[in-house]
C-alpha cells in the first residue's frame, strides 16, 4: 500500500473527531474497510489495529486541522498551526522554522511509538521525514514513514465529514 495522508481543515474543537474521522474514510477509500476495526494503545499510547497487522496510521490535529497517515509499515505524521513559537524551545529560530523542525521530530517520534516525553530530548527529524509544504494553508505538517516514499496528499473538504453541520 502506498503512504497516503489525508487532511483537512476542520471546525474549531472537532480536531480530535476529524482525526478519526479522516481514518475512517482514508481505510474505506483505501482499503475497502469498514467500519472503522476495534483499535487498541501500545505501551506508549500509540493506537494500532490488533485485526490488522498490515495497515499501519497516525493522527495528529491541532487548532482546527487534521491530519490522518495511512500505509503498510509503521509511520508518524504531525500537524501544527503556524503562530508565534514558543521562545523557550524556539532559541531564537523563525516561527515557520520552528514548527517545521517540531512537526519532523514529533512525526519520528510517534513513527517510533516512543511517548511524547522523548521530544523533551534533543532528537533530529528521520531522514526519511517529508514535510507537507502547503498542504494545509497556515498549518506544518510532516509525515514519517519507515521507508523511502514520497506521500500522496488527500486534502478533505469539511463538508464532507461534518454533513450535518453543512446541511
Amino acid at each position: 500500500m502506498e503512504l497516503v495522508v489525508y487532511g483537512i481543515l476542520c471546525p474549531p474543537g472537532r480536531e480530535r473527531e476529524a482525526a478519526y474521522r479522516l481514518l475512517e474514510l482514508a481505510l474505506e477509500r483505501e482499503r475497502g474497510i469498514s467500519p472503522l476495526p476495534e483499535l487498541a494503545r501500545g505501551v506508549r499510547g500509540k493506537p494500532f489495529f490488533p485485526s490488522l497487522s498490515g495497515v499501519h496510521f497516525n493522527l495528529s490535529h491541532s487548532r482546527g486541522a487534521a491530519v490522518c497517515a495511512l500505509h503498510d509499515a509503521p509511520v508518524g505524521v504531525d500537524v501544527e498551526r503556524l503562530r508565534q513559537a514558543p521562545r523557550r524551545l524556539a532559541a531564537g529560530m523563525e516561527d515557520a522554522a520552528f514548527f517545521r523542525l517540531w512537526t519532523g521530530r514529533e512525526a519520528t517520534i510517534k513513527r517510533e511509538g516512543r511517548g511524547v516525553e522523548a521530544l523533551l530530548r534533543p532528537v533530529a527529524p528521520d531522514p526519511l521525514c517529508r514535510w507537507l509544504e502547503n498542504f494545509l494553508p497556515g498549518y506544518a505538517a510532516a509525515v514519517c514513514p519507515s521507508r523511502p516514499e514520497a506521500p500522496r496528499l488527500v486534502q478533505v473538504e469539511a463538508s464532507e465529514l461534518f454533513r450535518d453541520d453543512f446541511a
